[in-house]
């Protein structure tokens, strides 16, 4: 489980709670969530990112900057 300020990251459960209620995401939502969460700080890059997320498949950029408008408005 990662603390995230009010939330909590359960990676393996593939979960996102706040307050004790659970978050609800889309699966390339809660991806794009992970790899930022798992990086610790460290800087994510585009193509680890699109690779992480997106593998093995052919991904135009605008796909990335789209993918946060799929977060909820509490995060």
């Amino acid at each position: 489980m990662i603390e995230l300020g009010r939330f909590q990251i359960d990676l393996e459960m593939r979960t996102l709670w706040q307050g004790g209620k659970v978050v609800r995401l889309g699966s390339r939502a809660f991806d794009i969530l992970a790899v930022v969460t798992s990086a610790a700080g460290r800087l994510v890059t585009k193509d680890e990112l699109m690779d992480a997320v997106w593998p093995e498949t052919v991904v135009e950029e605008n796909n990335l900057h789209n993918a946060p408008r799929s977060f909820p408005y509490q995060i």
